[in-house]
């Protein structure tokens, strides 16, 4: 009798390896929205994870790793652009991470491919050199927007200007953008240029989460450990005075002193052992920022991200830079 030896495809064999029934279910369906989604993509394993590559980019990939599973767009913009459709995960800049019995919906994988296709369709179209901060309009030619949207830069500048554009916010301009625009990438960076061009956005700010900053240092302790310590000695983290409850809805106060503004907020969002995400506003700033602590369990020990959006400037980007590394910096001493 004849015998099957065909050997199994790199991600075949990765999902037989899985012994989370839940992690394989989900991870082999968001497989076969990949497939449909990127038809003629080459599956491989990149980086020790499955992954869809086309043209030879690599535009998704997915992982499990022990208690959650992640999908990853090999971009470090895919995710800040589509910030606010990924509220409740917990994400970074290169990834999205969920529960192996929570897929992520499918409109949200198909948004996450479209911004990353739509990425890659404007490399190899940018000027040679081009400075880290440029505007939008500098760094993407007008012939790759005018491929991809039907309008060149000065084209999408007239149309926007009669549609009274000047007028919306940033949200507004967005929905706007919607009924021309099918990507989510593009409508963020068409939104962004014009708010430049106008005058309307400082160069270096992002869309949607204005100036932001993100620290983050692995510390040598337990992620339980660690949870005990951001939600039962606020102080170490807030700073003296502190008195914290970590449930949403949850007012807060850190008490001014010397050397240091007063802060108050109020808790948005609590994951137990793994997020907190809560706003942030120091005496002297006219709105609050948005504060997110993320800790994601390491093989020694636990990765402890902070992660600050919607800052008032660039002045207070770094400041709030320098201020959370000493305070991860104090609690690795431990």
């Amino acid at each position: 009798m004849a015998t099957n030896t065909r050997a199994l495809q790199p991600i075949d064999a990765y999902l037989a390896s899985l012994n989370d029934p839940a992690a394989k279910k989900t991870l082999g369906a968001l497989r076969l929205q990949l497939r449909k989604l990127l038809p003629g993509a080459v599956e491989t394993i990149s980086y020790r994870i499955p992954t869809f590559k086309v043209d030879g980019n690599a535009v998704a990939g997915f992982a499990f790793f022990k208690t959650h599973c992640g999908y990853y767009p090999f971009s470090g913009s895919v995710v800040p652009v589509l910030k606010p459709e990924l509220e409740g995960y917990s994400t970074s800049k290169s990834g999205v991470t969920f529960p192996p019995d929570k897929p992520l919906p499918a409109k949200l994988v198909k948004k996450l491919v479209q911004a990353r296709l739509a990425e890659l369709a404007t490399k190899g179209k940018k000027p040679a050199a081009v400075r880290k901060n440029a505007r939008i309009t500098d760094r993407v030619t007008d012939s790759a927007v005018k491929e991809a949207t039907g309008r060149d830069w000065k084209a999408w500048m007239r149309a926007l200007d009669t549609a009274g554009a000047a007028e919306l916010n940033h949200k507004q301009l967005v929905a706007h953008l919607v009924r021309e625009v099918e990507s989510g990438w593009w409508q963020q960076s068409i939104a962004v240029a014009y708010e430049q061009a106008r005058g309307k956005r400082v160069v270096g700010e992002t869309a949607l989460t204005g100036f932001q900053v993100g620290v983050v240092r692995t510390l040598p302790m337990t992620a339980t450990t660690l949870w005990e310590l951001v939600t039962k000695q606020a102080e170490r983290w807030l700073g003296a005075g502190a008195k914290l409850t970590l449930e949403p809805g949850k007012r807060y106060e850190v008490p001014k002193r010397r050397g240091a503004p007063g802060v108050r907020g109020e808790i948005r969002v609590v994951k137990p052992g793994q997020r907190v995400r809560m706003t942030w506003q120091p005496d002297g700033w006219e709105k609050p920022a948005t504060l997110q602590l993320s800790l994601v369990p390491k093989a020694r020990g636990v990765a402890f991200h902070v992660h600050m959006e919607k800052l008032p400037d660039a002045k207070a980007r770094e400041a709030m830079r320098e201020h959370w590394s000493k305070v991860l910096g104090s609690l690795a001493k431990d």
